[in-house]
């Protein structure tokens, strides 16, 4: 008959040590691979590299990671729930400001603080790889977004406009900005909010949008 394994306090405590260094294992790898990524971009960069600064055996390494494309897409998750805590925590405090602005400004800056990682998650093979990533960051973006849009067809002040269609353009407009901006470098965060807003409060001059050459009978 098959003895009964009895879960002791120190059978707890040393389940618990061990899952502690498995985490610190995991974050020291993740750390080492930001670090050779930003430096040295995702193609050039070698697991024998990343296991050297997290001073770790390679054995170690696939015990967390299947390979480098598992690590950057660890990164990239990484990077997008910082976005998303971020979001949650704004929204949470300041209940009372206007939903688009607040996160706009919030995602700006807290995008800013990471543009390294996203800068990387940007370029080249890293950008095809983590494309799954970022269409998730910016259906979650839509997702804040309809709510506040749908809210303002009813009040008639979006007339025939789709509030789903428009959400989804806001999100993709906010990713492709972020991806130009990091590329130029500036302006800073503020500044570039008040870009982006400005142009939300004022859209685009009916010139460009209509022909005004056009003849007249």
């Amino acid at each position: 008959m098959k003895k009964k394994t009895t879960n002791t306090p120190s059978t707890f405590h040393e389940e618990g040590r061990v899952a502690r260094r498995r985490a610190r294992v995991r974050a020291d790898l993740l750390a080492a691979a930001r670090q050779v990524f930003i430096q040295r971009g995702y193609q050039e960069a070698t697991i024998s590299e990343i296991i050297q600064i997290a001073d770790v055996a390679m054995g170690t390494f696939y015990l967390h990671f299947r390979d480098k494309e598992e690590l950057l897409l660890a990164l990239a998750e990484e990077g997008l729930q910082l976005l998303r805590e971020q979001i949650h925590t704004a929204l949470t405090a300041h209940p009372d400001q206007p939903l688009i602005p607040l996160i706009i400004r919030t995602l700006l800056h807290a995008a800013y603080q990471e543009r390294e990682l996203f800068l990387l998650l940007c370029a080249g093979e890293s950008h095809l790889l983590a494309q799954t990533r970022t269409h998730q960051a910016q259906q979650g973006l839509a997702a804040h977004f309809i709510p506040p849009l749908r809210a303002a067809k009813e009040r008639g002040e979006l007339k025939e406009s789709d509030p789903v269609l428009l959400a989804h353009l806001l999100g993709g407009m906010l990713v492709r900005a972020i991806t130009w901006w990091f590329d130029q470098d500036e302006p800073g965060p503020d500044a570039m909010a008040d870009q982006v807003l400005g142009m939300l409060a004022h859209g685009l001059p009916s010139s460009l949008l209509t022909n005004n050459d056009a003849p007249t009978s």
